[in-house]
């Protein structure tokens, strides 16, 4: 039997999530204030900090891996027929690099665009179609992710503080770690896949496949899966809401059989998880 006093785990997981929002927003409000009297930051400074021009690059050349880490603003992965990288708004500072089959976009600024909302940076990056990669590693900030047609053997999605949105999505292995804001994928197919889940919605449909561990945050989960029914075993620790699998509560005990070829691990959070398999 798994621990009873996950409650008390998850509500010190929201009230410190309270706190800790509060002292970050008084920390950098304040350190602002105190930068800007200094005159070491102003207007003029925070502009000159991003591009003035859009910005476009064609690359050539087999595509492996691709490494993303952008603290602010919105990212876009597509297939199509060029393979390019484009955006408006970005850092002057931020690092792209194509070598040897590895595709690297590095932020390592601080999140000073929290000051300007109007000029967040918006990057796309358009691979080849039947691009099969051997890795792809995401770590987005505060923003907008969306992801579609990307096939990858291995998927590491961090997300931050906004939305992540993937259609016809495949992943071999992975995991996502789940952050502020909501996620939906459509149409994935995800096997050996591990989700962490953050504060708010996680929605998945389509095929999942191999061993899951699926830990709720605060929200709803949603999983939508394509498959028998049969061919699943769910063990489940409930947490502070339900867990339902085809309008079925069930409870620490289990659903289905444990030689099922798919088996999925839920640890509940704050919320409900509701299952469909069909």
């Amino acid at each position: 039997m798994k621990n009873n006093n996950n409650w008390i785990k998850y509500l010190a997981i929201a009230f410190g999530l309270v706190l800790s929002l509060g002292i970050i927003s008084l920390i950098v409000n304040g350190g602002i204030s105190v930068i800007k009297s200094f005159g070491l930051i102003g207007e003029e400074n925070q502009q000159t900090k991003q591009q003035t021009t859009p910005y476009i690059q064609l690359y050539t050349g087999d595509l492996d891996a691709i490494y993303v880490n952008l603290n602010v603003g919105s990212v876009t992965l597509q297939t199509g027929d060029v393979f390019k990288v484009e955006g408006t708004n970005l850092p002057k500072n931020l690092d792209v690099t194509f070598e040897q089959g590895k595709l690297s976009i590095e932020d390592d600024r601080f999140l000073f665009n929290f000051i300007h909302p109007s000029q967040k940076p918006r990057l796309s990056i358009t691979i080849p179609e039947d691009t099969s990669l051997k890795i792809l590693e995401l770590d987005l900030g505060a923003g907008q992710g969306k992801l579609s047609q990307i096939s990858a053997q291995k998927l590491i999605v961090k997300q931050g503080a906004g939305e992540l949105v993937a259609n016809n999505l495949k992943a071999d292995s992975g995991q996502l770690e789940g952050g502020a804001g909501a996620v939906h994928f459509s149409d994935v197919q995800l096997h050996d896949f591990d989700i962490d889940g953050g504060v708010g919605l996680i929605d998945i449909q389509g095929i999942i496949s191999g061993n899951m561990k699926l830990n709720c945050g605060i929200g709803q989960t949603k999983l939508a899966i394509s498959g028998p029914v049969d061919d699943y075993y769910i063990n489940a620790d409930p947490g502070l809401g339900t867990i339902t699998v085809n309008d079925r509560k069930i409870s620490e005990n289990g659903f289905g059989s444990k030689s099922a070829p798919n088996y999925i691990d839920i640890d509940g959070g704050i919320g409900m998880v509701n299952l469909t398999i069909n």
